[in-house]
C-alpha cells in the first residue's frame, strides 16, 4: 500500500466528510450494473511473491458480482446473497463457504455494500476513515471485529466516479490489490455479462 493511501487512517470520518462519502456513493450506484476489467496482484510476504490474475467483473445491484479470471487460469466466480460459486474451465461448479476464502468472502461483501450505496452497512462493520484527494476520495475501513481483524487487517479504496482500486492487508500483513478499469455502466434491462458476443 502506498503512503498516501495509508496516510487514510490519520482522518476518521467526521459530519462533513460522512456526508460527501454518501454523496459519492449514491454517485457511484446511480446504475443498476457495472463492468469492467480487473487486474489482481496478490503479494505472499512469506514467499516474497507476487501472483497476479486478470479478468473481467460485473456488479448488479440485484444479482450479486461475477468475477471471469481469464489469466492465467480460466474460471468464473459468482458471489450473491445465496453464497459464493465457482465454475472452473470445465464447466464444473462448487459451492465456495466463506471460511474457504474469509478474505475474498469479505471483499465481495464490503464491494456490494459499496455498490448499494450502503454506508450504514460499512459503519456496521467497520470503523470509516476518509481523505480527499485531488481525483476524488481514498476510503479506508477497519473491521470492527477482532475475529475479522486476525483475517482483514484493513481495506482501503481509490474511489472516483468509478471504484478505481481496492487494497486489502490481511491479518498476517499481506496486501491483495485490485484494480479496475475500462468501466461502463448501465441499467438492469440492457446490461449484459462482460465478454458476452
Amino acid at each position: 500500500m502506498s503512503l498516501s493511501m495509508a496516510a487514510v487512517f490519520d482522518h476518521p470520518v467526521n459530519a462533513t466528510s460522512k456526508q460527501e462519502l454518501s454523496s459519492v456513493l449514491l454517485q457511484m450506484t446511480r446504475h443498476d450494473v457495472v463492468t469492467g476489467d480487473f487486474k489482481q496482484t496478490k503479494s505472499i510476504k512469506k514467499l516474497n511473491r507476487d501472483f497476479v490474475s486478470t479478468g473481467t467483473f460485473r456488479i448488479s445491484k440485484t444479482s450479486g458480482i461475477v468475477w471471469k479470471t481469464q489469466k492465467p487460469f480460466p474460471s468464473e466466480l459468482t458471489i450473491s446473497d445465496a453464497g459464493i460459486s465457482e465454475r472452473n474451465v470445465n464447466g464444473q461448479v462448487r459451492i465456495i463457504s466463506s471460511n474457504d476464502n474469509p478474505v475474498f468472502a469479505q471483499f465481495s461483501k464490503t464491494i456490494q455494500a459499496v455498490f448499494s450505496g450502503n454506508l450504514s452497512e460499512l459503519e456496521t462493520n467497520f470503523n470509516i476513515f476518509c481523505e480527499k484527494t485531488s481525483n476524488g476520495y481514498t476510503v479506508g475501513l477497519v473491521p470492527r471485529e477482532k475475529a475479522v481483524q486476525k483475517v482483514i487487517a484493513n481495506i482501503v479504496m481509490d474511489v472516483s466516479e468509478n471504484l478505481e482500486k481496492v487494497v486489502i492487508t490481511d491479518g498476517e500483513g499481506s496486501p491483495v490489490v485490485y484494480e479496475f478499469s475500462n468501466q461502463k455502466t448501465s441499467n438492469e434491462n440492457s446490461a449484459e455479462q462482460p465478454g458476452a458476443p
